[in-house]
């Protein structure tokens, strides 16, 4: 179950129940425009609405009451999903999109149909338990609008249940890891229900007839793949929907704010690369997106663009400190936290991105100031005005970003053996826990011991001892 943490008004229940009527409404209306295709007529639909009067009332309650059960379902396990109206009419949106597809290639063929795309679009934009139930209410809004539109009885089942497979087998089946390619290629195995419910339904009629509704049906997975990565592009750019397709374009050296970072600030850029590697080793470990701790490790640090020199890594020669105040220097520094996540919202990129920059530091004290200042002052110096603004990390991933970049940086500076190593992790963590850098996140002690862990063992990697080579003369002139 996610952890819930923002506190609803009044007004947000009525403006996300508002959101679901609507989305209620728009199917409603959509099943009325199947009915009045297949009657061919506003006055055809008036009296197949007055012969039928109870089953149609009986439709319009069963999509309401499928709206509330979803309404219930997301708000005790989504809830701070769903405070953005806008991600309610993302998932939505991929269901209806989903009803029209499967209506639409319906005409074609039943067999045809792209049943897993409602399925595949939600695991992309959300996760796996919100795509299995989304994949639940998709199959129940089909079989009620096959029932709206007359589809015989083994059609009608025949798409219940392969709908509802399908979409089971493609959550579990694809990750959202890889390459556009690589998920499109498992399209086949998305067909598979298809393919046998396919056979088993037309294998007495005549042999023309079964080789045509069985390729339809390994289609149907493929179609399903194929139609997935054409719309998933919109709802990134329409809804700055994150998925691990697009965490991999950000994270690409040639996204222009990282080719940027690398031309301008390499010392940061160097300390990035690092980082991302051992964040993403971390997300791996404790269960999170790793492809999003990485990226969030690739764009904490772009605030020092505006003043790169500034920073230790990237300094060849004289540190411009050395000329400054103890406060302007703490101002410099801290402001690249707020610049960093100032510069990824002006570029439109997600706002994951820019929380991680926002919080990685927390609200910590800048110490080398702190203690500089000190010697200049007799009275007593107030620690709160060399922090970091904050706010402290609001997710798992920001918490990984913020101790993986501090051990980084104090790595450098020691004796680099395992046991060393741990003892910097250890120090680091257990330092930011008594600052109560961690409680406004739900990261745990185990996974804090995870992460330590695993910290360990990875820049004991990355700095492990080399072989010392021997000089090796060549000819009694040289040595190489």
């Amino acid at each position: 179950m996610s952890i819930n943490r923002i506190k609803w008004k009044k007004k947000d229940h009525f403006r996300t129940l508002t959101a679901f009527i609507l989305n209620a409404l728009i199917v409603i209306a959509l099943m009325a425009v199947a009915l009045l295709i297949k009657v061919g007529g506003i006055k055809q639909i008036i009296q197949v609405t007055m012969q039928e009067t109870k089953l149609i009332a009986f439709i319009v309650v069963s999509v309401v009451l499928t709206f509330i059960a979803s309404y219930a379902f997301y708000y005790s396990q989504y809830r701070d999903f769903m405070y953005k109206t806008s991600n309610i009419f993302m998932l939505f949106g991929v269901l209806i999109i989903s009803l029209v597809a499967n209506y639409a290639f319906g005409k074609i063929s039943v067999y045809l149909r792209p049943f897993a795309l409602c399925a595949l679009l939600a695991l992309l934009l959300s996760d796996k338990r919100s795509a299995v139930f989304m994949n639940c209410i998709y199959s129940i809004l089909m079989l009620i609008t096959d029932v709206l539109t007359g589809l015989n009885v083994n059609d009608l089942l025949f798409s219940f249940i392969v709908g509802f497979t399908s979409g089971i087998i493609a959550v579990f089946a694809v990750d959202g890891e890889g390459s556009r390619v690589k998920v499109l290629t498992r399209g086949a195995l998305i067909s598979i229900p298809a393919i046998i419910s396919t056979f088993v339904a037309s294998y007495t009629t005549d042999y023309k007839h079964l080789i045509y509704s069985l390729l339809f049906a390994l289609g149907s997975g493929i179609l399903a793949d194929a139609l997935m990565m054409v719309i998933l592009p919109f709802f990134e750019m329409a809804f700055g929907a994150l998925t691990n397709f697009r965490l991999a374009e950000l994270t690409d050296h040639k996204a222009k704010l990282i080719k940027e970072l690398s031309e301008r600030a390499p010392g940061t850029f160097s300390h990035t690369i690092i980082l991302a590697m051992i964040a993403e080793a971390c997300g791996n470990a404790i269960g999170v997106n790793p492809l999003l701790c990485r990226a969030c490790a690739y764009y904490h640090d772009v605030g020092k663009l505006n003043k790169p020199e500034y920073f230790t890594e990237n300094q060849s020669g004289k540190n411009p400190h050395d000329d400054l105040m103890p406060e302007l220097s703490t101002d410099i520094i801290r402001a690249h936290a707020k610049d960093g996540a100032e510069l990824i919202r002006k570029r439109r990129l997600p706002e994951a991105l820019a929380s991680a920059a926002e919080q990685h530091h927390g609200t910590l004290p800048i110490r080398y100031f702190y203690i500089k200042a000190s010697k200049f002052t007799d009275g007593e110096l107030s620690v709160e005005n060399f922090c970091y603004y904050g706010p402290k990390p609001q997710t798992k991933e920001n918490a990984i970003i913020m101790i993986c970049d501090a051990c980084e940086a104090k790595v450098r500076t020691i004796n680099r053996t395992h046991e060393n190593v741990d003892k910097a992790v250890k120090d680091i963590i257990e330092e930011r826990m008594e600052m109560e850098q961690f409680t406004e996140c739900d990261i745990t002690m185990r996974e804090l011991q995870i992460i330590r862990n695993t910290i360990t063992n990875v820049l004991s990697g990355v700095y492990h001892e080399r072989v010392k080579y021997p000089k090796l003369k060549t000819g009694g002139k040289r040595s190489v």
